[in-house]
């Protein structure tokens, strides 16, 4: 089935740095999806700490917004979500969705999983 949108939306208790050992491994798999060459990987690497600082911080990362990619992890405001989209319909959206949500099945976190929960007009939106 195609998606634009996969969200994996944390339980009541959750905290941000309950991420702090793992949220390299999510990046990872995002990124990987979105490849991107040597150089922009430099520049990822400087955007994975600066959302690790926050994470430290028990604060919302920024999440992987790179304009020129094809994947894109976002968390909304407002909720303990993790969001991964993509401004067309892909098929590809439930496996990278499954593949971080097994990262954190792992480690405990609970969580429960929607697919296409962003209104249309939002999607369409350049982050």
């Amino acid at each position: 089935m195609k998606n634009y949108s996969g969200h994996i939306i944390f339980e009541e208790g959750f905290q941000w740095k309950d991420l702090e050992k793992y949220f390299p491994d999510i990046w990872d798999i995002v990124e990987s999806e979105s490849k991107v060459n040597a150089e922009e990987k430099q520049f990822d690497d400087i955007l994975l700490e600066l959302n690790m600082e926050e994470i430290r911080k028990n604060k919302k990362p920024f999440g992987y917004r790179r304009e020129n990619s094809k994947f894109r992890m976002i968390f909304p405001q407002n909720r303990t979500e993790l969001t991964i989209y993509r401004n067309t319909p892909s098929e590809e959206i439930e496996e990278i969705t499954e593949k971080v949500a097994h990262e954190i099945r792992n480690k405990k976190i609970k969580y429960t999983i929607k697919y296409d929960q962003l209104i249309s007009s939002k999607l369409k939106l350049k982050h």
